[in-house]
C-alpha cells in the first residue's frame, strides 16, 4: 500500500459500484451537543460521565442537554402533542434537523426522495409516564398516544416532520440497531430506492440525574466507569444518546453544493446464530464473519484498514470476544502493519440504539481530520488488556494519522441477541470541481437572509451567526456563506434579509453589523402564499435613464430590453436600442411615438425580470399605457401583436391635436366645477384629491388660473398631448380598428381595469373597442385601487418609475386600514436601479414570496446549529427520587403531571355542567386539554390551531361523554370556531332530556349494583 494509498481509494467498491458520501451528521451525546465539540472532546480524551467518586456513591447514568426540551413549533407539533411524545422521538427529530444541514439539505427545496433509517430504546416513557395520566388520555386518546409513542411510528413521524419522501423504516437490533440502520440506508441507496438516507438511533433516559443499579456479573459498571480493553473492566455506563448522518451517493454529490465528509465502502450484517452459550452471549465467529463479509463488500484486504471503531463495551466477556474477532480477521496483516483501535464508551458510556452510529461518527471525523483518536485512561485502570495481535494498538493519545497508513476505518456494532453490523469508511478525496460562480452575480451585492420558526429564535440566531462571522467564519468566502443561508436552508416564517455590498471587506462589516441589530430586533413573520400584485406606470413619469442601472448588471434583463426593442422597431416604432441614455431634457421623452413603446418595453421586462427571480403576480394594475403591457404580460396580445399595438397607439396620440396636461391636488367634483365652460376635460384621477386635467394650451392655463384663484395648486406635467381628453376620440377610433385586426386572447391573470376600475371581464379584454375606449376615456385609477385593495393582495410591487401609482396605494391602504406591503423597484431617476432591486428582493423574501435562487456559490459551509427553543414538554414524575435505570432503561413513575413551557395544558373536564356558562367553561377546557393551549380565545379555529381529523375525532367523542349530548363530526366541521362550537354544544344541551337521562343513570347504576351482589 503506497503512501497514499486512501486517495487511491476513490470511494468505489468493487466493479466500479457506487460507494456512499456521508454528507452530514450530527449527535447529542453526554458533555456534547454537537460534533465539534464531540471531536474535541475525543481528540482530548476528556470523560463525560458522572462516575461515581467514593464506594457507595449512588451510580448515575450519562444524560445528554435537552432531553427532556423540543422546539415544538419548528415542527410543527401542538404542546400537548410534544408533552405527549416520547423524548427518544422528539431529540431524533432535532438531531436529524442538524444533521440536515449540516449537509446542505432542504428538504423542501430538493427534488430528492429522502429516505429514513432509525431505531431507538424501549417505550418506557409511554409505559411509566403517559399511559398513567388520565388526563394525556382523555385529552387526546390512545391513537394519538401511540403515533406519538410506539416504535413503529419512529421513522414515519420522522419523515412527516420533516417532510421526506423516501423509505421510512424503523430498524430495531438492540444495541447495534443505529449501525444497522446505516447498513440498510447503504442499500437503499445502492438500489436506488431513494436518493439521499439519514440513518441512525437514539436512546434516551427519564431523568437529569438517572440512576442504574450494579449487578455482579452484570454489563453494568460498579464505579460509573467505561474501560474498554482494560485490566480490571468490569462492565459498561448506560447513557442517553443520539446520532444521524446523512448519506448521497458519491456520483450524485456533483452540482449539489454538498461535500463528502468521508465514503462508506461497504458493510455487512449478520446474526451469531445458536452456536453460542445463550441468547445474549457474543459469539467471536459471528463477529469475525461480519468483519470478512464487510471487508469483501468493500474490495479491501485486512491491511488496508488503519483504524477500528470498535464495539468496546468494557465488559469482561464483551471485549475478549471482540478482540478474539478482531485478531481473526484484521490480525492477518504485515508485522509493521499496526492497526489502532478505539473505543467511544469509556468517553460518553453506552448509548445503545445510538452507540453504532455514534462510533461511526467518530470515525469519520477521524479520518476527516487525519488523526488517531484516544481512548482515554481514568483513574483505577489497570494496563492495558492484551489485545490479541501485536500489531493492534490502542493510543492513550491522539495524535495525527500517520501518512504510511491508509486513511480507511472499520466500525463495529454488535447487539445484544446477536446482530453484528460492520461498516467500512475512508477519507473523502478533496474535491477537485470548481463550484461554479455566475460572473455577472458577483458583480451584484449579495442578499444574505436568515430565518426561524420563531422571533426569539431567529434573534438568537442572528446573534450566533454575527459572533460566527467573527470567529469560525472569518477566513470562509462571503459568497459560500450567504449561498449556504439562501441554498441550503429552510426558509421559515420569521425572517430578516440585507442587501451587502460587493465590496468583500465592506460586505462582510455590513452583516455583522446588520446581524447584530437583527439580533435585538428581529425580522417580519412571513405570510404563507402571499399575493402578489404588480402595478405598472403610465406616461408622465421621469424615464432619463430607466433601465441603464439594471441592464448594466443583468445580462438577461439587458436582452429582454434589446429583444422587446427589436419588436417595436420590427412593427414601424421608434429605435429604443440606447433609450436608457437618454438624459433628462431630451424631447424624446415627452413624445408619444417614443414613450409609449418605452413604457412597454420596461415595463414587460420588468415582469419578465420579476418572474426569473420566482415572483409571479397573481393580479395586474397598469395605469393607462401600463394597462396594455399588463395585457400583453397576461397573453391578451402575443407580444409582436402588443408592441404592434403601442406603436399604433403612439403615433395615434402623437398625431393628435397638441395639447397639454397639469396635476391639479383636488377631487374630480371641484376639477369639473373649475373646468366649466372650458375645453378642458378630467383625463386622470389618480386619487381623491390628486386629478389630472387636459385640453389646449390655452383652455389649460385659463383652467390653472381658476385653480390658482380658488387656493388649488397645479403641475404641468412633461406631455405634449391631452391623453383620455375629448382630442383622442377620432385616434381612439382608429386604434380600436387596428385592435380588431389582431388576436386577442382572455388574459391568463387577473387585470384590473382603468377605464372601469373594476377588473377587467374576458369579453372587455378581447373586445377591440374596449382598447379604443381605454384610450380615450378618463383613468379611474383611484377606483382600480380600491378594486386592487378589495382582492387583499400581501404585496403591491410597483415597477420602473411607478412611485406616483403606489403612492395612491399607500394612502388607500392607510384609508382603509389595509395591512398591504408596498415595494418599489427601480423607483427614481439618479438612483441605483441594481440596488433598489435587490433591496426589494430582500424585503419581498421576508414578506415570504418564495424567490428563485440566484446565482451564487452554492458550496454548503458549517454554519452555527438552529437555536432551538428551550420550552420543556414533559410528564413529570412526582417522585422524590429519580428512579434507577435497569437496562434496558425503566423508569417508574407515580402520581404524573403534564409539564409543558410550565403550565399544565390539560385541566381536568367532563363535569356535567349546570348551565349555559358552565357549558362553555368545559368546550373551553376540552379543547385547551386537546392543544395543549391556555388561553385559548373564542375567535379561535380548530383547524388553523393545528386540528387534525382524528382530533376532530377524539374531541368530539370527549365532549359528548361529558356533556352527554350527541354531536356530530360534521357539528365541528361547520362550526370550527370555539365561540361557534361552542354555541352548538349549548344548542345540544339544551334539547338534551335530563330526566330521562337522570332515570337511565339510575337504571344502569342498579343493573351495576344488582351485578355486584
Amino acid at each position: 500500500m503506497s503512501e497514499n494509498s486512501h486517495d487511491e481509494h476513490p470511494g468505489t467498491a468493487p466493479e466500479g459500484r457506487d460507494a456512499v458520501a456521508v454528507i452530514g451528521l450530527s449527535l447529542r451525546v453526554p458533555g456534547s451537543a454537537d460534533p465539534r465539540a464531540f471531536w474535541a472532546a475525543i481528540a482530548d480524551g476528556v470523560v463525560s460521565l458522572p462516575a461515581a467518586t467514593t464506594p457507595g456513591d449512588r451510580l448515575r447514568a450519562g444524560q445528554i442537554d435537552r432531553f427532556d426540551r423540543f422546539d415544538a413549533e419548528l415542527f410543527g407539533m401542538l404542546p400537548s402533542q410534544a408533552a405527549a411524545t416520547d423524548p427518544q422521538h422528539r431529540v431524533l427529530t432535532e438531531v436529524a434537523w442538524q444533521a440536515l444541514e449540516d449537509a446542505g439539505v432542504d428538504p423542501e427545496r430538493t427534488q430528492d426522495r429522502i429516505g429514513v433509517f432509525v431505531g431507538c430504546g424501549s417505550e418506557t416513557y409511554y409505559r411509566d409516564h403517559v399511559l398513567k395520566d388520565e388526563k394525556i388520555l382523555l385529552a387526546l386518546g390512545a391513537e394519538q398516544l401511540a403515533l406519538g409513542n410506539s416504535r413503529d411510528f419512529l421513522a414515519t413521524g420522522l419523515a412527516y416532520r420533516l417532510g421526506l419522501t423516501g423509505p421510512a423504516i424503523t430498524v430495531q437490533t438492540a444495541c447495534s440497531t443505529s449501525l444497522v440502520a446505516v447498513h440498510q440506508a447503504i442499500r437503499s441507496l445502492l438500489t436506488y430506492e431513494c436518493d439521499i438516507a439519514i440513518a441512525g438511533g437514539a436512546t434516551v433516559h427519564l431523568d437529569a440525574e438517572q440512576g442504574y443499579a450494579f449487578a455482579e456479573g452484570g454489563v453494568t459498571s460498579p464505579d460509573g466507569r467505561c474501560r474498554a480493553f482494560t485490566e480490571g473492566a468490569a462492565g459498561t455506563v448506560p447513557s442517553s444518546g443520539a446520532g444521524i448522518v446523512v448519506l448521497r451517493r458519491v456520483s450524485n454529490l456533483p452540482g449539489t453544493g454538498e461535500s463528502a465528509r468521508a465514503h462508506l465502502l461497504g458493510s455487512a450484517v449478520n446474526n451469531d446464530g445458536a452456536a453460542r452459550m445463550s441468547l445474549t452471549a457474543p459469539s467471536p465467529q459471528g463477529q469475525a464473519d461480519v468483519l470478512r463479509e464487510a471487508l469483501a463488500v468493500a474490495g479491501l484486504e485486512p491491511r488496508d484498514v488503519g483504524y477500528v471503531e470498535t464495539h468496546g463495551t468494557g465488559t469482561i466477556l464483551g471485549d475478549q470476544v471482540e478482540l478474539a474477532a478482531l485478531a481473526e480477521v484484521y490480525g492477518q496483516r504485515p508485522a509493521d502493519s499496526v492497526l489502532t483501535l478505539g473505543a467511544v464508551k469509556p468517553s460518553i458510556g453506552h448509548c445503545d440504539s445510538a452507540a453504532g452510529v455514534i462510533g461511526l461518527i467518530k470515525a469519520v471525523l477521524a479520518v476527516e481530520a487525519g488523526v488517531l483518536p484516544p481512548t482515554p485512561s481514568q483513574p483505577g485502570d489497570g494496563a492495558d488488556a492484551e489485545l490479541g495481535c501485536a500489531s493492534f494498538e490502542l493510543p492513550r493519545v491522539a495524535r495525527p494519522w500517520p501518512t504510511d497508513r491508509p486513511r480507511t476505518a472499520g466500525v463495529s456494532s454488535f447487539g445484544l441477541g446477536g446482530t453484528n453490523c460492520h461498516v467500512l469508511l475512508s477519507a473523502a478525496p478533496r474535491s477537485t470541481d470548481p463550484v461554479e460562480h455566475d460572473p455577472a452575480g458577483q458583480a451584484t451585492p449579495h442578499l444574505a437572509v436568515l430565518s426561524a420558526a420563531t422571533p426569539e429564535a431567529l434573534r438568537d440566531k442572528a446573534r450566533d451567526l454575527a459572533a460566527w462571522l467573527g470567529v469560525d467564519g472569518a477566513e470562509l468566502p462571503l459568497g459560500e456563506i450567504t449561498g449556504t443561508l439562501w441554498h441550503h436552508r429552510r426558509a421559515l416564517p420569521e425572517r430578516w434579509a440585507t442587501v451587502l455590498p460587493t465590496n468583500p471587506a465592506e460586505a462582510r462589516d455590513h452583516l455583522v453589523a446588520e446581524l447584530t441589530a437583527a439580533a435585538g430586533n428581529g425580522g417580519r413573520r412571513a405570510v404563507t402564499a402571499p399575493l402578489l400584485a404588480a402595478v405598472l406606470p403610465g406616461q408622465g413619469v421621469d424615464l432619463a435613464g430607466a433601465g441603464a442601472g439594471l441592464a448594466a448588471g443583468d445580462e438577461r434583463f439587458a436582452a429582454d430590453l434589446a429583444e422587446l426593442a427589436a419588436e417595436v422597431r420590427r412593427a414601424g416604432g421608434p429605435d429604443l436600442a440606447d433609450a436608457r441614455n437618454w438624459l433628462a431634457g431630451d424631447p424624446r421623452l415627452v413624445d408619444t411615438t417614443f414613450v409609449q413603446p418605452l413604457l412597454f418595453i420596461l415595463g414587460l421586462a420588468g415582469l419578465r425580470q420579476a418572474e426569473r427571480h420566482g415572483l409571479t403576480p397573481g393580479l395586474l394594475l397598469g395605469h393607462s399605457i401600463g394597462e396594455l403591457t399588463a395585457a400583453a404580460h397576461a397573453g391578451v396580445f402575443s407580444t409582436a401583436d402588443a408592441a404592434a399595438a403601442v406603436v399604433r397607439r403612439g403615433h395615434l396620440m402623437a398625431a393628435a391635436e397638441p395639447g397639454a396636461m397639469t396635476a391639479v391636488r383636488a377631487g374630480e367634483d371641484t376639477a369639473v366645477r373649475l373646468a366649466a365652460g372650458l375645453e378642458v376635460d378630467v383625463c386622470v384621477l389618480n386619487g381623491l384629491d390628486n386629478t389630472v386635467c387636459g385640453g389646449r394650451e390655452t383652455a389649460l392655463v385659463a383652467f390653472e388660473a381658476r385653480c390658482g384663484e380658488a387656493g388649488i395648486r397645479t403641475k404641468r406635467l412633461p406631455i405634449a398631448r391631452a391623453a383620455h381628453s375629448r382630442s383622442m376620440v377620432g385616434p381612439a377610433e382608429e386604434f380600436g380598428a387596428f385592435v380588431a385586426s389582431l388576436s386577442l386572447s382572455v388574459p391568463a391573470v387577473p387585470i384590473i381595469s382603468g377605464l372601469t376600475g373594476s377588473l377587467l371581464t374576458e369579453a372587455q379584454a378581447v373586445d377591440p373597442a374596449y382598447w379604443g375606449r381605454q384610450m380615450s376615456n378618463p383613468v379611474r385609477f383611484t377606483d382600480a385601487v380600491t378594486t386592487l385593495l378589495d382582492t387583499r393582495p400581501d404585496t403591491v410591487l410597483g415597477l420602473h418609475r411607478a412611485h406616483a401609482a403606489t403612492a395612491e396605494v399607500r394612502r388607500a391602504a392607510s384609508a382603509a386600514q389595509c395591512d398591504v406591503l408596498v415595494v418599489d423597484a427601480s423607483d427614481r431617476r439618479g438612483s441605483d436601479e441594481t440596488a433598489e432591486w435587490h433591496d426589494a428582493l430582500a424585503v419581498l423574501w421576508t414578506a415570504g414570496h418564495p424567490l428563485a435562487d440566484p446565482a451564487w456559490p452554492a458550496r454548503a459551509v458549517t454554519l452555527p446549529p438552529y437555536p432551538f427553543t428551550g420550552n420543556r414538554h414533559w410528564v413529570e414524575s412526582s417522585t422524590s427520587q429519580a428512579p434507577e435505570v435497569h437496562p434496558p432503561a425503566v423508569a417508574t413513575a407515580t402520581d404524573p403531571v403534564l409539564v409543558a413551557d410550565g403550565a399544565d395544558p390539560f385541566p381536568a373536564a367532563g363535569a356535567e355542567p349546570s348551565g349555559e356558562a358552565s357549558t362553555a367553561d368545559a368546550v373551553r377546557d376540552i379543547w385547551q386539554g386537546a392543544f395543549g393551549i391556555t388561553g385559548l380565545r373564542p375567535e379561535d379555529n380548530f383547524f388553523d390551531l393545528g386540528g387534525t381529523s382524528l382530533h376532530a375525532a377524539h374531541l368530539v367523542s370527549v365532549v359528548n361523554d361529558a356533556l352527554m349530548v350527541e354531536i356530530r363530526l360534521q357539528d365541528l366541521y361547520e362550526n370550527s370556531s370555539l365561540a361557534g362550537f361552542t354555541a352548538r354544544t349549548a344548542e345540544l344541551v339544551a334539547e338534551r332530556d335530563d330526566e330521562a337521562l337522570l332515570l337511565l343513570l339510575e337504571e344502569i347504576e342498579n343493573e351495576n349494583g344488582q351485578n355486584h351482589e
